[in-house]
């Protein structure tokens, strides 16, 4: 209630105005903070892999020879670039309205550079799961769509930490589909309700349609954010149909993968039947194992992880910083996987918001890089490994780019250019600029699994 209903006391009181700016914006992939970063030039990163012996061997010298005539084996990966733009505007009025802890909060130029972050952030973890075109869940809504009239969509908790009220999104019949059948305009949130309004109208949308993020490909229908893990260890339909059996023959970077699915396509493991997520983790790392896997990282989505940590009992959930990791006796060999799993691997184990639910994967960090041309390192959020914790945004007050002159690369990540003008003045456009793949340099020593009965879009809805 007010102090007091007397006008002439309220006009004498003071605002008392806290200093701190608060974020209410999600955690960041914890993910992409182990994956060792790598700078790189040139038009594409060439890597080589032996993917097979040859099989020039044989009791008889006459046939070892005669299959020695023709080597095989070896393939060779050319990698190249994605890209991701992260845009704010910023004019001489917003600047000297917020110079000083007099007149706001903080900067507004370095409000907008934590919201840009923040916002590139996102958009890099939705890359990381993908295959380049922004995609982040089957839509699960079959009913008329009708332009500019607004709707629900219910969407898993992976694709809502991807998104943000005003973002656009784009509804494709299948992922890597040239043809966009309407964009839509996200206008709220609310839990895993989410209200958007459509520009134009589908008369009859499948609930297996595709959610993209808008500007993920180009007019020729290819792939514009960086590759990930959806492309290099892909689970498309379930390794499994006519549709998969396209997909792996065409060539990946210059690869046929298909000669050799699982070292140059990595793991996989879907089980036929019900079975407990220790089960289905411990019979992908034994195939990952199989191939020399050191296996350090198993990623899997927070909601599967409250599943998995009720499985194994874990007692420190959450809060894997405080394990004792030295009272930990780890242990090695195919007989002791599943007390290898339960101890020490348990120390390994990443929630991960961002990875689609009922997805899992099981990687070796030493064969995943991030290749950048850009310093990504510019937009570290400063929080560590997995643990707890977001950027506060006081931390970009003065990182607004207000006095920086007009340039095409600042920092290795910037560009500072001019804006559109309006009648408060000019303005400046602030852009972080991102050019980089995710690259899989041993797809044979990684592996990707679904949880049994996952609604995962990439088995159920790729068509």
């Amino acid at each position: 209630m007010a102090i007091s209903d007397q006008t002439a006391i309220l006009a004498q009181l003071k605002v008392f105005y806290k200093d701190k700016v608060e974020s209410l914006l999600s955690r960041n992939c914890p993910t992409i903070r182990v994956i060792p970063k790598e700078r790189i030039e040139g038009k594409s990163v060439n890597f080589s892999a032996v993917s097979g012996q040859g099989g020039a061997v044989a009791g008889s010298f006459t046939v070892a020879k005669t299959l020695a005539a023709t080597d095989s084996g070896s393939v060779e990966f050319a990698v190249t670039p994605g890209q991701i733009f992260s845009v704010y505007m910023l004019n001489a009025k917003e600047v000297q309205a917020s110079l000083t802890k007099r007149g706001g909060y903080m900067r507004l130029g370095g409000g907008k550079m934590f919201k840009a972050s923040e916002r590139f952030r996102k958009t890099l973890a939705a890359a990381l799961y993908g295959r380049g075109f922004g995609e982040l869940c089957a839509t699960g809504y079959s009913t008329a769509i009708v332009a500019d009239t607004a709707f629900n969509l219910t969407l898993p908790t992976d694709a809502i930490m991807k998104i943000d009220v005003g973002s656009e999104l784009v509804i494709k019949s299948k992922v890597d589909s040239s043809t966009v059948n309407t964009t839509l305009t996200v206008n709220s949130i609310s839990g895993t309700t989410v209200n958007v309004t459509p520009d134009t109208a589908v008369s009859a949308p499948l609930a297996t349609d595709i959610l993209c993020l808008a500007g993920s490909m180009n007019s020729s229908g290819d792939p514009l954010l960086p590759m990930g893990l959806g492309g290099w260890l892909p689970t498309i339909q379930a390794r499994d149909g006519t549709t998969w059996d396209s997909y792996i023959d065409t060539d990946f970077f210059g690869v046929d993968r298909s000669t050799s699915v699982e070292r140059l396509a990595g793991n996989f493991y879907n089980p036929s039947a019900s079975e407990d997520y220790t089960v289905s983790i411990q019979t992908l790392l034994a195939k990952c194992r199989r191939q020399g896997s050191q296996a350090d990282l198993i990623v899997l989505n927070d909601n599967d992880w409250l599943t998995l940590s009720a499985e194994i009992e874990a007692t420190n959930t959450y809060f894997t910083q405080t394990s004792t990791k030295q009272q930990k006796n780890a242990v090695t060999g195919m007989k002791a996987l599943a007390a290898s799993f339960s101890t020490n691997f348990i120390e390994n184990i990443y929630d991960d918001p961002f990875v689609p639910q009922g997805r899992f994967y099981i990687l070796d960090t030493s064969a995943i890089e991030l290749l950048s041309y850009t310093n990504v390192d510019k937009v570290n959020d400063g929080v560590v490994g997995n643990n707890p914790g977001k950027q506060d945004p006081m931390a970009m007050d003065n990182e607004g780019q207000e006095k920086t002159p007009y340039g095409l690369i600042i920092d290795d990540y910037l560009n500072v250019a001019p804006g559109s003008d309006s009648v408060d003045g000019p303005s400046t456009a602030v852009t972080i600029q991102f050019f980089g793949s995710f690259a899989v340099t041993n797809p044979s020593v990684c592996g990707v699994g679904e949880f049994y009965g996952s609604d995962d879009y990439a088995i159920t809805a790729y068509a």
